[in-house]
């Protein structure tokens, strides 16, 4: 009977830590191929960036691979679909961890990537390095195993407001975002830093993503007399609201934030956004990034998917770098203890998305921010100012 209660309660620990406690470490023997998860919508309204950020997760462990992968041992991607969903985000943690991955490198919405690290964290604390995710959550929820490639939204905020304020000289703003992790976070820290730059917010509510015609919310916004509508959600209601927009052409500006950053606003808004007066603030992404390692990434990745990279593929890529360094930094441990540390001690002066190296939350330092708009026919994106010790200038 006391066996038995031992085997038991073994058997229990076993299935409660999933792989941390029962032999996750080798990741399938000392030789065997080191498996690494990825996480993103594979499927769904945000399928293309989700995919995008998976096929350079690929690409980054082929790289690894062909100069000689970590000590000897091969990368291997596993992938799972979250759809942006917290609780498939959920199963495609769990359903990860069933397949013995040592990290996962992706994730690409707070409201899916959130969840999913509490699942790693509850399941021996594996490492999770988003791509994307930009909500204060993810790092500041106290877990020794989660880091982020780009920009929190409480950094990222300040700076769009500042652009309206210094850039398109609003003193009055219209705060719109559709009640995601992601978006509601970013409205909430615009709310905050723009009543702090002595601005007037004039509105602040949600619209539902996948509607049809968000042309009375513009009349409605138009009604508080903003200089400024700043939305913060994504790209796809970000392309309805800019054609809308040009077709009201009502007397304030419209300006998104960095998840509205998406080729597909140009060909759901159509010629008429070029010199519109439409603007969106981003990160440095793919697109935007000037550099030989950039230039050769995008190559790679046209020459093997056959189209152009995502916003956020050139941050996947750094985050599979950094978790392979961190894996030859620590003479190829898998244990996760282990490699939290090393991922911790990272730093690489030349990434693809420039330095990188974590402080003691899993954050990068803050990047630069740019605001672009749409020129030319057909109409592209293009820089038109950038943010520079807190000024914006134009950008050349």
């Amino acid at each position: 009977m006391v066996r038995r209660r031992i085997l038991a309660a073994s058997m229990a620990a076993c299935g409660a830590l999933l792989i941390a406690a029962c032999g996750n470490s080798s990741s399938g023997g000392a030789t065997g191929p080191i498996l690494v998860g990825i996480t993103g919508p594979f499927t769904g309204a945000y399928a293309d960036p989700g995919t995008s950020i998976r096929n350079a997760g690929e690409l980054a462990i082929a790289d690894i691979n062909a100069a000689g992968g970590v000590n000897g041992r091969k990368l291997q991607a596993v992938s799972e679909d979250d759809a942006c969903d917290a609780q498939q985000g959920t199963q495609a943690a769990e359903k990860l961890l069933t397949e013995k991955i040592i990290a996962i490198v992706g994730g690409y919405c707070s409201g899916a990537s959130i969840p999913e690290s509490d699942i790693l964290h509850r399941s021996g604390d594996l490492p999770f390095i988003t791509a994307a995710s930009s909500n204060p959550k993810f790092t500041d929820q106290g877990y020794d195993n989660v880091f982020r490639m780009v920009s929190r939204d409480d950094a990222e905020a300040p700076a769009d407001v500042s652009f309206m304020q210094q850039w398109l000289k609003g003193t009055k703003i219209a705060i719109l975002h559709d009640n995601t992790t992601y978006a509601k976070g970013v409205a909430d820290s615009a709310k905050a830093a723009a009543i702090a730059a002595g601005m007037t917010v004039t509105f602040f509510d949600a619209i539902t993503p996948g509607e049809k015609d968000y042309t009375a919310a513009l009349v409605r916004i138009g009604t508080t007399h903003p200089d400024v509508l700043f939305y913060t959600g994504y790209y796809p209601e970000y392309g309805l609201l800019a054609k809308e927009y040009v077709s009201l052409a009502p007397s304030y500006k419209l300006n998104g934030d960095s998840a509205c950053a998406d080729p597909s606003v140009l060909k759901v808004a159509g010629a008429a956004i070029t010199n519109s007066g439409i603007t969106i603030n981003t990160l440095p992404t793919t697109e935007f990034i000037h550099n030989a390692k950039n230039d050769a990434f995008t190559a790679a990745y046209k020459a093997k998917y056959g189209g152009v990279p995502g916003d956020y593929s050139s941050y996947e890529y750094d985050g599979m770098m950094a978790l392979a360094q961190a894996l030859k930094d620590d003479g190829g441990k898998t244990d996760a203890t282990s490699l939290n540390a090393a991922i911790h001690n990272v730093n690489i002066a030349d990434g693809i998305t420039g330095t990188i190296h974590f402080d003691t939350k899993g954050d990068r330092p803050a990047p630069e921010f740019l605001a672009v708009a749409a020129t030319g026919n057909p109409p592209a994106f293009a820089p038109i100012a950038i943010r520079q010790n807190g000024t914006w200038v134009a950008s050349t």
